[in-house]
């Protein structure tokens, strides 16, 4: 088994972990449901963009598109899936999306952080050959040694320092789900910006990798998201 493998089954575990620990005593289990249903929704989501984006690949190796041990997820489509799990759920049991979302937010976000983790140890993900005094030796999908920019070490970080900043500050924003939303436009702008760090291979469209593109759709969406939670909040005010 890859340690990518090894290392998102412990962030999914975390996850769960502090979701049922924060939940209402009462409504613990409902929220661990939820929590399980989010992280199958980010799974079948980040290994149908990885299978989408290969196409080619797996038109001629069909047995290996249900293989999800052996690597290829995306993160773009990981969030993707795990925000329309949270949108089904909230519908089937008639819960208020805003906060439902809001909790679900710090299993995203150790999900986020073990995924790049595990890239890190997994050489998925990687960065640029760098002399820079900051480079670190890391391999690529060849098993090539070399000082890299710290991609995945960097995404990790700048994922843990966003989710923490949301989680510090959730209870002291006053609009359900703007929390949720930053979270999602965060971890996308994460994926972004790093992008154009990235070497390892991926189709490009227009000057920029799919995965960026993705990451672009994301953002607009949750932007959107905020926009449309504060005129809701203002009009409720008023």
């Amino acid at each position: 088994m890859h340690l990518f493998s090894i290392l998102l089954a412990v962030g999914a575990l975390a996850g769960l972990v502090l979701l049922s620990w924060r939940a209402p005593q009462k409504e613990r289990m409902r929220y661990v449901d939820a929590g399980v249903v989010t992280l199958v929704g980010a799974l079948v989501g980040g290994r149908a963009f990885s299978v989408a984006v290969n196409l080619k690949y797996y038109s001629t190796h069909p047995g290996e598109i249900l293989q999800v041990w052996m690597g290829g997820l995306s993160g773009i489509g990981a969030l993707v899936g795990g925000v329309l799990a949270i949108l089904i759920l909230a519908i089937l049991w008639r819960l208020t999306l805003g906060p439902f979302a809001d909790a679900l937010l710090p299993l995203a976000g150790t999900l986020a952080i073990a995924a790049w983790m595990g890239c890190w140890l997994d050489a998925c993900s990687y960065g640029f050959t760098s002399n820079a005094w900051w480079a670190l030796p890391s391999g690529d999908e060849w098993g090539m040694i070399a000082n890299r920019i710290p991609v995945q070490l960097m995404g990790a970080m700048a994922t843990l320092i966003v989710i923490w900043l949301l989680d510090w500050s959730g209870r002291r924003l006053p609009i359900r789900g703007s929390g949720a939303a930053m979270g999602l436009f965060g971890m996308s702008a994460v994926l972004f910006g790093l992008s154009y760090l990235r070497a390892d291979p991926t189709p490009i469209w227009n000057g920029l990798r799919l995965d960026a593109w993705g990451a672009l759709g994301l953002m607009a969406f949750s932007a959107l998201l905020l926009v449309v939670l504060l005129l809701y909040w203002i009009f409720r005010k008023k």
